[in-house]
């Protein structure tokens, strides 16, 4: 897949631990309430998880960030979650929050049973070599579920500025998982809504005189087009195009 240029500086690794993107992160984790509800609840059903699930321990996401998503496993679940987050300041604000947190998957003792990653894996330029990583640490018959941004030809001014290295196909990140050694279960795209608006945003552009990327545009699109989005998928799209791709796999 062709690399896009100029975004190393922009990207987590064993040399740069620091995220560039944090003012982007936090601006979507506070603006997009319903949407990140949404995801946990669809990783939550992909995974079999349920508000009565009794799930005490070996539960982690991989690339916490603020912990926003953790803060709803937690609130709607009464589950915590293991938050695995590289960069420092973002280890602050998760123990903060009394999160238990690690800053690699090595650190970590106990075999996990479950382990989830929203919009991690597209930042990381050896993406197969972060989900062997994760393998490792998942018990056999344990599962993994993955959120990442979809469509390589939606990628916009803003995935470079938040350190992007690329957008998925759906069969691209089938095969990048199965190569890892798990058995997919299944995917499926996620918001098709978003599919125009991300286009409008790359022939407009990110953040500009529009306000497009903003504070306000982004809890806009989270009261108003995401819920028409969510219809959407239900009735036809998720088989068929959406701004993000789900995929669930379990560790034979």
């Amino acid at each position: 897949m062709k690399k896009h240029k100029n975004k190393t500086a922009n990207v987590q690794n064993q040399d740069n631990s620091e995220y560039s993107g944090k003012e982007e992160l936090r601006d979507l984790e506070e603006g997009l309430e319903n949407y990140n509800k949404d995801i946990v609840f669809k990783i939550a059903k992909g995974l079999g998880i349920t508000e009565k699930s009794n799930i005490t321990e070996g539960f982690a996401e991989f690339g916490a960030g603020t912990g926003a998503l953790a803060e709803i496993w937690r609130d709607k679940f009464h589950i915590n979650p293991i938050c695995i987050e590289i960069d420092s300041s973002l280890i602050q604000i998760l123990k903060t929050k009394s999160f238990t947190t690690y800053e690699n998957l090595s650190s970590i003792y106990n075999a996990l049973s479950f382990v989830y990653t929203s919009n991690v894996l597209e930042h990381i330029e050896d993406d197969l070599s972060a989900l062997k990583d994760i393998k490792k640490k998942i018990k056999p018959g344990g599962s993994l579920a993955i959120y990442v941004p979809a469509l390589p030809f939606l990628y916009t001014d803003m995935d470079k500025k938040v350190g992007h290295y690329r957008r998925y196909t759906r069969s691209e990140l089938v095969k990048k998982v199965s190569s890892a050694g798990f058995t997919v279960q299944k995917s499926f795209y996620n918001d098709s809504l978003g599919v125009l608006a991300t286009l409008i945003v790359k022939v407009l552009g990110y953040k500009n005189k529009a306000g497009l990327g903003s504070q306000k545009s982004i809890i806009l699109y989270d009261k108003v087009v995401y819920p028409i989005s969510k219809i959407l998928d239900r009735l036809i799209f998720r088989k068929v195009i959406g701004k993000n791709l789900f995929l669930f796999a379990v560790n034979d």
